[in-house]
């Protein structure tokens, strides 16, 4: 995994199965990113079957951060079943699913 800077942003993919507790690097290279610019955040969620409660969670928490200095937090291309997953949970008012 990694992170690409774009010229709309960050940019990074979503693996298969997402776990927040098995995924240290790859939330700590997200982090890294988003602190070295002043970017939005892009994940492509094409490849997502799972994120679980802790990896979602991490991911709101860097939302939150970035709602702070006006960035934002995009998933795209996610699929039906974690589309309307997020949207049951309300996430999508803390990040936006295009």
């Amino acid at each position: 995994m990694e992170v690409v800077r774009t010229d709309r942003g960050l940019e990074v993919k979503i693996p298969p199965l997402l776990r927040g507790m098995s995924s240290r690097e790859y939330f700590q290279e997200i982090e890294t990113g988003v602190k070295e610019t002043a970017s939005d955040l892009y994940f492509d969620c094409s490849s997502a079957t799972l994120i679980d409660s802790t990896a979602l969670g991490k991911i709101i928490f860097i939302a939150k951060e970035l709602q702070r200095d006006k960035r934002r937090v995009v998933f795209e291309s996610c699929p039906p079943a974690i589309k309307d997953f997020l949207t049951k949970l309300k996430v999508d008012k803390i990040i936006e699913l295009a």
